[in-house]
């Protein structure tokens, strides 16, 4: 197979790299849950910023946006969230202990805090189709 001179491989492995980024969101956001209408909910690791730099510079911003990051590998398996989160779905934030589990209610389910309503198309973090992590802007 020739080699091209414009070709170089990544120089990082992307496991690795998901790992990297999947321990950062967890280290400092939460457990959520993605719903979409028609499929079993998915636990997500995400973490979710108050601001944008548009704000400090003192342009207009919807107050009630903000951004998220959602791990691109479920919690619990480790393995690629499938399906891809899109604008269909909406982020449950959990009540969570001080251990950082779900509080649940009577009945066992996690308790919600919020419903946040991913309103503009996934932002893929990452090379080529591979993503690292996903960048959205919410609703509350």
């Amino acid at each position: 197979m020739p080699t091209s001179p414009l070709y170089e491989p990544f120089p990082f492995g992307i496991q690795r790299s998901r790992m990297t980024w999947d321990n950062l969101i967890k280290r400092y956001g939460d457990l959520a849950i993605l719903r979409r209408p028609g499929l079993p909910d998915r636990w997500v690791s995400a973490m979710v910023a108050q601001f944008t730099p548009a704000e400090r510079m003192g342009m207009g911003q919807n107050p009630t946006d903000r951004k998220v990051l959602i791990s691109a590998l479920l919690p619990d398996t480790g393995l690629p969230l499938n399906p891809e989160p899109s604008e269909k779905d909406v982020l449950i934030t959990l009540v969570l202990n001080d251990d950082g589990g779900p509080v649940n209610d009577p009945a066992g389910n996690p308790q919600e805090d919020e419903r946040l309503k991913l309103f503009m198309p996934a932002g893929r973090a990452g090379p080529s189709r591979l993503e690292l992590y996903w960048r959205f802007a919410v609703r509350g």
